[in-house]
């Protein structure tokens, strides 16, 4: 009787055993997940981001300026900009710049602009005042 009941469950075990390795491949509905890992597989496309940097100021008579980097004797600004920003020290940076500048008394205040954006659809901008800088003498 023992004997007889062995291969009934060998073959269920290997009946279970196919079930179990087929049945999800059954249920797929879409090849997908061979695209993303294994053989098939494509690297992760990141979407590449652009960042800018700029600098406004207000006059009092309240008009607003892009800052020039050749009004302030800088060839690296944008260089510099960026690495103020990221080492969080925006505002040291625009206190620096208004003392480089030359018209300095008929500015009302400084913004560091951040500019980020898609390189793909450039026309999803996005502008952000990280710093402002209100002169001493402007208040």
């Amino acid at each position: 009787m023992q004997e007889a009941l062995r291969p009934s469950v060998k073959k269920i075990v290997i009946i279970g055993m196919l079930s179990a390795i087929t049945v999800p491949f059954i249920l797929l509905t879409d090849i997908y997940p061979f695209f993303r890992f294994g053989m098939f597989a494509e690297p992760v496309k990141e979407e590449i981001q652009m960042e800018q940097f700029a600098i406004r100021y207000t006059h009092h008579n309240q008009a607003t300026y892009l800052l020039d980097p050749a009004e302030v004797g800088l060839s690296s600004l944008a260089y510099l900009m960026r690495n103020y920003y990221y080492r969080q020290q925006s505002h040291i940076f625009l206190q620096r710049i208004h003392q480089l500048y030359t018209h300095k008394a008929n500015v009302k205040e400084w913004h560091l602009l951040r500019i980020t954006g898609s390189l793909q659809q450039p026309a999803q901008t996005d502008t952000a005042t990280v710093a402002t800088f209100i002169p001493i003498a402007a208040l």
